[in-house]
């Protein structure tokens, strides 16, 4: 696949993941999935990838007290 093309269907299942294609462009790019074993790999890469962040990557809890002297200090109430 020639790094422009690879570039491209990166960059479409990238978008995919965050829920920027629309309906249409969702299903072409599922249909590519299917029918191609290069973009079906880099698909299935990204996937694993997202996975692996959201069950293994976890956010520090911060306090109710820090929440509340960061609103003061920028006066949201």
């Amino acid at each position: 696949m020639e790094n422009s093309k690879h570039n491209e269907i990166q960059n479409r299942v990238s978008l995919y993941f965050d829920n920027a294609l629309a309906d249409s462009e969702r299903q072409e790019l599922l249909s590519q999935v299917d029918c191609d074993p290069k973009c079906s790999k880099i698909f299935q890469k990204e996937q694993n990838y997202r996975n692996f962040i959201k069950n293994n990557i976890t956010r520090p809890t911060v306090s109710s007290d820090l929440i509340k002297s960061i609103k003061d200090s920028i006066n949201i109430r």
